[in-house]
């Protein structure tokens, strides 16, 4: 006699049905595999620009508050001078540079927009000497501000005067 006995086994249609269900989850998990990835690269970029803007501000608050004077070379350039060292600061398009004596700092910055106020005399007369600087800086549609502000004793100011005298022979 023959025993008929059931085998117990998945339907056609409940394979078909988890085997959608795993499918739409691995999309799922592939997208979001991907934003995660955009996202590690946009704050990598943040995190770059973030660290140049604030050694920037930091390196420019430092040398201003140190310089004897601050001397406009150019339209980009600035020289920050004390009594034994000299640095200068040179603004481009893209970067940022500035060099000492022993080594040259860049900082990859989008630049805008650059600002030179000079520290007039009693006629007037514009100098060389930097009272205060500004820059528009630009990162993904954002405006950020790197400044400083330099006050001049009367001795500094006196010998960039000076300098700025013809000579009489």
């Amino acid at each position: 006699m023959l025993i008929k006995q059931k085998i117990k086994a998945f339907t056609m249609i409940e394979l078909l049905v988890s085997m959608t269900l795993t499918g739409i989850l691995v999309v799922f998990a592939f997208m979001s595999y991907n934003q995660m990835q955009k996202l590690f690269v946009n704050y990598t970029a943040q995190s770059k620009f973030i660290s140049d803007y604030n050694q920037l501000n930091k390196a420019l608050f430092i040398m201003a508050n140190k310089a004897k004077t601050i001397e406009k070379i150019n339209e980009h350039s600035l020289n920050f001078k004390t009594d034994s060292n000299s640095v200068e600061l040179d603004i481009h398009k893209e970067t940022i540079l500035l060099k000492f004596k022993s080594h040259t700092d860049t900082f990859h910055l989008n630049v805008t927009k650059t600002h030179f106020d000079l520290l007039a005399f009693g006629n007037e007369t514009p100098s060389t000497l930097v009272k205060h600087f500004e820059s528009e800086i630009m990162f993904q549609n954002q405006k950020f501000r790197i400044s400083f502000h330099k006050d001049y004793d009367a001795a500094s100011a006196l010998d960039a005067t000076l300098v700025l005298l013809p000579i009489e022979k």
